[in-house]
This record gives C-alpha cells, structure tokens and sequence, in this order.
C-alpha cells in the first residue's frame, strides 16, 4: 500500500509562510493498493488538491469513491464541496461515518451546501452521494480493502480506521483524547468532569479494544495535536500527544508512528522540534516516529518519500 498526505493539520487551514515544509491543509489522507484502487480517509482541505489530482488522471466515469470519515467535525469535512469527481456524471461518492443513521450522515454533509454557504446544493450536485453508517469493530470490505472502525475518545463520538491491502496494514487514529482523564460523550466539555465508576470502566475498555485493533498495524497515523503544556491546558478538547500515541503504542508490535493533526499554532520551526525530540523518544522504544508533512508518499513497508 501507498499513503499520500494531503492535509495534515487540525481545527482550521493555515497555509502561508510560516507552514511551508509541513504544509497547512485540514485533515486528509489518501490510500492505494498496489492495483490502484484506492479509499480516502476525512475530507478536510487537503481533499480538494486531492481531487484536482484524480481529475487529472483522466478517469472516465462511471468511477466510484470511497471516503472514510472519522467524524464530521468541520477540519474533517469541509473540503467536501470542493471536490472535483463531485462534479462529474455518473460518479458514485460512498461516504462512511459514525452516525445514527446515513440519512442523518445525508443531513449533515448536505448542510454545508446550503445555499446560505455554497451556491450549488448537494441535490444538485452531479454525482450521486450514497451515505453509510459504521459500527465500531465491524469489519467491511471496500473492494480489495478490508477496514475495521475503531472507536475514539473525542467530543460526540469519533472513528479511527484499520485498513488491510496487499499483506499489510496501516490505521489512522485522529481524532482522540487519551484513555486516562476523560471520557468524552454527547456534550461539549468546558473542563474536566469526575468520572464515574462506569466512565472509567468505559475508557479502560476503549483502550484495550483500540490496542487490540492496532497490534501488529505496520504504520499507525495518531492524532498528536498537542505538545505535553498544551495537553495539560486542554485535557477536554479530545486531542492527543506523542507521548500518548508511544505509550499506547510501545510494545504492540506496531512499526512506525505517523505524527498527525498538527496544532495550527505550531509554525516549521516548532514542527521541526517536535520531529527531531520524538524521533529520539521512538527510537527508544524501537518505533520509527515519522511527523506527517503535505505532500510526503509513504510505502507501508519502507519509506518511499522523506519526512522532516
């Protein structure tokens, strides 16, 4: 398998000068096996380079597209309206997410589109949207891929995804919060809450099956949007930092982290820090840290491009 980054940052895009080597686009990765096929992981804004790409391929239509959502937080979908195949006959555009039900998946996608935000609404749009719910430890086939959910700890429910090619593996973890201080549910936290004898049980068990899910992953992408202060100002905003991803990750047989989610307040020079100090903290525990940057290639197996 072939993994391109097309955006690598959390909450909001900021593409300028001080993001040049590690890029500013919102969350986005894209997946291939060696046949070509191919699935999409989140929709943020690295989603529309990705699809001007896929344009340029040439494909003719009939074409289908498989997008894996981890929720729909807005750096997670708001690349959506702009994606080309969207606009071409005949092209089929399967949407997966945690949801109650597709139709409310349909809801939210199509809410980005009205017309108070965009001129062309989803109904309109040429390609046919088809809305799927997943179930967390429900393995599905997507073609030649076969990809489990995974759940997350993140404000109103998130998935992380384990997709199986070509004899490997790699699994995408954004977004979470750690197992330890909070658990998060259907309401927004402006602190942390006690935990009750059943929250604790319920992150414990979160924990464990994420674990179990990862064991043996060649190459994991974390959420890791905090350095340690930062975390320990936000504890409740459901995100992570590597030194959460390798305590969760050290022993279980797992290759190499993918650094991932960047904190859009973390310029070059910052990210280039936080490469070199957790590239030393993995090598202790014998995983390979590599910090995600726009545009880098990676062969699941070896390093095809070249992280900073």
């Amino acid at each position: 398998m072939e993994i391109t980054f097309w955006g690598v940052r959390g909450s909001y895009p900021v593409p300028g000068p001080a993001t040049v080597r590690y890029g500013g686009q919102t969350s986005c990765v894209e997946v291939r096996a060696k046949s070509g096929a191919g699935v999409i992981i989140d929709a943020g804004t690295g989603l529309r380079a990705l699809g001007q790409k896929l344009a340029r391929e040439g494909h003719v239509a009939p074409r289908r597209y498989s997008i894996l959502l981890s929720h729909v937080h807005w750096d997670h979908i708001q690349g959506l309206p702009f994606f080309e195949p969207a606009y071409v006959q005949d092209t089929v555009i399967d949407v997966y997410a945690l949801l109650t039900a597709a139709d409310e998946l349909q809801q939210v996608i199509g809410g980005i589109t009205r017309h108070e935000f965009f001129p062309i609404p989803l109904e309109a749009v040429p390609a046919d949207f088809q809305f799927h719910e997943v179930d967390p430890g429900v393995a599905m086939t997507l073609g030649e891929f076969r990809v489990v959910p995974m759940a997350l700890n993140h404000p109103f429910g998130a998935v992380g995804y384990r997709i199986e090619a070509d004899g490997t593996s790699v699994a995408y973890v954004s977004d979470t919060a750690p197992f330890t201080e909070v658990l998060h549910k259907q309401h927004f936290l402006s602190g942390l809450e006690l935990l009750t004898d059943e929250d604790r049980a319920a992150l414990i068990q979160m924990k464990a099956d994420l674990v179990a899910a990862l064991r043996g992953c060649d190459t994991v992408i974390y959420d890791t949007h905090y350095v340690p202060d930062e975390y320990a100002r936000f504890p409740h905003y459901g995100h992570s930092t590597p030194d959460h991803a390798l305590e969760l990750l050290a022993g279980n047989d797992v290759r190499r982290l993918i650094l991932y989610h960047h904190a859009p307040s973390h310029d070059d020079d910052q990210m280039d820090q936080i490469a070199a100090e957790y590239r030393a903290k993995g090598a202790e525990v014998g995983i390979d840290v590599i910090t995600a940057c726009e545009g880098m290639v990676l062969t699941v197996g070896a390093v095809k491009g070249v992280a900073a």
